[in-house]
């Protein structure tokens, strides 16, 4: 078997000897200056793609320890993409029974079932009616960032217009936006220690309700008016018996979490490459197409979601290693997108290459319901840095700051401050 392959053994194989378990991370021989990876984060691995690069050539299936299981890391291009594809040996029930109404957690028949509640709203025709506002906002969180010669890429532009528009697509009031966004973020670490055993924060389940709350009187309010939103739309099926009460507010909460949050790392993102590659300002100037290209590749190599969470159904082998029954594994999409055995010289940002089949929206039956709505504000973002800046580089004086582990999912720029000058045509 080679190396790059994932092989279910067969169902009627004889009974093997319990295999043998290849050492813990902490237990290999890490470059000089490299930290082991870690289940949770502890500031080392914020940009991960020097660890990643490292787990595809020399531990591709990577066992790492926890205070609860051992969680294995899954990190090449053809590995990461069949586990997607095999829902029934990599199940995303984690967690059983399911805590939290949040499609990432549920297999078939219910993911399937929740899925079309919300999938009306997110294909790319719907998602067009609110390209003038994305353009209108855009402009609005930019045009003073320009003026005071730059800001934090992350509070100043992605947060605001991320937040503004799903605020806009469940009709979810977002005039508060550092409530909206604690009760967001809150939100997303209960899940993650729900499901993921990740640290959380102490109060982000008492936060975690407070949002529910609100978005249930949110609900109330838009299935008087008889809204046309996502929000109204999820309010009539609960009001309709075809959803629960707890259902309803918790699918509501999952497509304001999932999406604002990764879209926030994809803009911030999107800023960092024109600092690396200040060309592509005027390429894009003179080809404002070209912006599809930049969004297709940017979610190929800086792509949000770093893990996917499954649990094994039965043993199975990948990349020769044998992973049993009932282990916890997390699938590295963005490690996967770097593999140069798909992308040749998957660790360099190029625009041109072909990006068919990158992970950066995921893949199989859980592929990015949002991803309509990433592209388009992302695109939006990137011809308008084009068609507005002259240069845009990173503040020296104010390092990257990253996304810490409380969620266990996502991983990119926290804040990351810029410096912005007008182009003067």
């Amino acid at each position: 078997m080679s190396a790059a392959t994932t092989e279910l053994l067969p169902a009627d194989a004889p009974p093997s000897e319990p295999a043998e378990l290849p050492p813990y991370s902490h237990e290999l021989a890490w470059p000089d200056g490299m930290a082991p990876f870690k289940v949770v984060d502890d500031g080392t691995q914020g940009d991960p793609y020097a660890h990643y690069a490292w787990m595809r050539d020399n531990a591709p299936v990577l066992r790492a320890a926890s205070p609860v299981s051992d969680v294995w890391f899954i990190s090449r291009y053809d590995d990461v993409r069949k586990a997607m594809r095999a829902p029934k040996v990599f199940s995303s029930q984690v967690v059983d029974p399911v805590p939290l109404t949040f499609l990432t957690l549920f297999d078939a028949p219910n993911h399937t079932r929740l899925r079309q509640v919300v999938a009306q709203a997110f294909t790319p025709k719907a998602i067009a009616r609110f390209e003038e506002r994305v353009r209108e906002n855009a402009h609005k969180y930019l045009d003073p960032m320009i003026a005071a010669g730059g800001g934090d890429a992350v509070d100043d532009y992605a947060i605001p217009l991320s937040m503004s528009t799903i605020s806009a697509l469940l009709d979810v009031p977002a005039s508060d936006f550092e409530k909206m966004k604690f009760w967001s973020d809150e939100t997303f670490s209960y899940f993650g220690r729900l499901a993921r055993n990740a640290q959380g924060t102490g109060t982000d389940e008492q936060s975690t309700f407070e949002f529910f709350a609100y978005l249930k009187d949110t609900m109330e309010r838009l299935y008087v008016e008889g809204n046309e939103s996502v929000g109204g739309h999820i309010a009539r099926m609960w009001k309709d018996g075809l959803l629960s009460e707890k259902e309803a507010k918790e699918l509501c909460a999952f497509v304001f979490v999932a999406g604002h949050d990764t879209t926030t790392i994809l803009l911030a993102n999107a800023f960092r490459v024109f600092s690396e590659q200040p060309e592509l300002l005027d390429r894009i100037r003179q080809n404002p197409s070209d912006a599809t290209l930049f969004v297709e590749e940017l979610a190929r190599f800086r792509g949000t979601v770093q893990r996917a969470s499954r649990i094994t159904t039965e043993e199975v082998e990948v990349a020769g290693v044998r992973i049993p029954a009932g282990a916890i594994v997390r699938l590295l999409p963005a490690a996967a997108n770097r593999d140069s055995n798909k992308y040749p010289d998957g660790e360099s940002f190029d625009m041109d290459r072909n990006t068919d089949g990158h992970l950066g929206f995921g893949h199989g039956v859980h592929s990015c319901l949002g991803a309509p709505l990433a592209r388009l504000e992302t695109v939006v973002t990137v011809e308008l840095l084009a068609a507005r800046l002259g240069s845009l580089t990173l503040n020296q004086d104010k390092p990257i700051e990253y996304v810490r582990g409380n969620n266990l999912t996502n991983s990119g720029p926290e804040h990351m401050f810029v410096e912005l000058e007008k182009f003067n045509a």
